[in-house]
């Protein structure tokens, strides 16, 4: 496993880092014992790969995301890097995430992660979404008291503008962001990339496999069945709609080629390519079982050449004109 530094810290992150959105099981139609005994399992075989960023957040089940990292985690705490996430939670698991970052919901939320997860301190406390119904102010101070007080070590940012930054800089250091960013998805790189890359600012990226139709195992459109849970995938995820299909069918076919060449699997191909950038920390990447995950931790390895990366690109351009 290959390590990236997130600057003014001591993170070393793996360059391949576990996403558990899924393992929580709301918006996933997964829950039960069995599932989250392979939840746990995945886990601890991520760790045993050296993968040591795990990502979650309360809304992720409703806190069973942290649950069973809390599980799993036990006896191994001085191998993970715990990034979890605040502002954005559930009041139940009937009702949308609501983003809220006053002060005492901050502290509430972290108060409930700490306990879920079992552990007295979070690596990287990362404010999920923006919140433009409250003072940034008053929340950028709170989590500043938070990091004095210990029970954070560093603070981090999910789908923030630079500007945004900027501002919330003046009251908390910052140390990274977390955007979406993949071959379906490249809107980062118009400003939060360039900034990022000037200033340092770590970058872990989530749908690094736009939720899963990166992977190639998609020869035609899927249609998720309501009958079996509704898949949160076809809401977040833009990529799977009939209008888009045909374009990412075609970026599909362009990196099967490549893969071929390369005798690996086309997931290895859309997570080597995020990696191709020096100034991405990490790619958090989800697994459902063992099998996904090990495939996954493998394209750590996977180095593309210029040439293909090329090749690449010009495809993505062509599926997001």
């Amino acid at each position: 496993m290959l390590y990236r530094n997130i600057t003014g810290t001591d993170l070393n992150c793996s360059v391949i880092g576990l996403g558990t959105w899924g393992m929580g099981g709301v918006g996933w139609a997964r829950s039960g014992k069995a599932n989250d005994e392979e939840s746990i399992a995945v886990i601890r075989r991520a760790i045993e790969l050296g993968v040591n960023l795990i990502d979650t957040a309360q809304p992720y089940g409703m806190g069973h995301s942290e649950e069973l990292i809390g599980e799993a985690i036990q006896g191994l705490r001085d191998k993970v890097i715990i990034a979890d996430k605040c502002v954005s939670f559930r009041k139940d698991d009937q009702t949308p995430a609501v983003r809220d970052w006053s002060p005492d919901v901050l502290r509430f939320q972290l108060e409930g992660s700490l306990k879920r997860l079992g552990v007295e301190q979070i690596d990287l406390y990362q404010v999920h979404w923006p919140d433009p119904n409250h003072s940034l102010k008053d929340a950028f101070c709170e989590l500043n008291k938070m990091l004095e007080e210990g029970f954070v070590r560093y603070i981090g940012v999910s789908n923030f503008t630079p500007e945004l930054i900027e501002e919330a800089k003046q009251y908390c250091p910052i140390v990274s962001i977390q955007p979406p960013y993949c071959l379906l998805n490249r809107a980062v790189e118009e400003t939060v990339l360039p900034y990022c890359e000037k200033t340092g600012l770590g970058v872990l990226t989530y749908g690094s496999l736009g939720g899963g139709v990166l992977t190639g195992k998609y020869t035609e459109r899927p249609i998720f069945d309501p009958a079996a849970g509704r898949d949160i995938r076809t809401g977040f995820y833009p990529y799977y709609s009939e209008e888009k299909w045909p374009k990412t069918d075609a970026l599909l076919c362009a990196m099967r080629e490549v893969a071929a060449k390369r005798s690996c699997p086309v997931a290895h191909v859309a997570i080597a390519w995020v990696l191709s950038k020096p100034y991405i920390t990490s790619a958090l990447v989800g697994a459902r079982n063992i099998a996904q995950l090990e495939m996954n931790v493998a394209a750590a390895d996977v180095v593309l050449t210029e040439e293909e990366i090329a090749i690449i690109t010009a495809a993505s351009d062509a599926a997001i004109a």
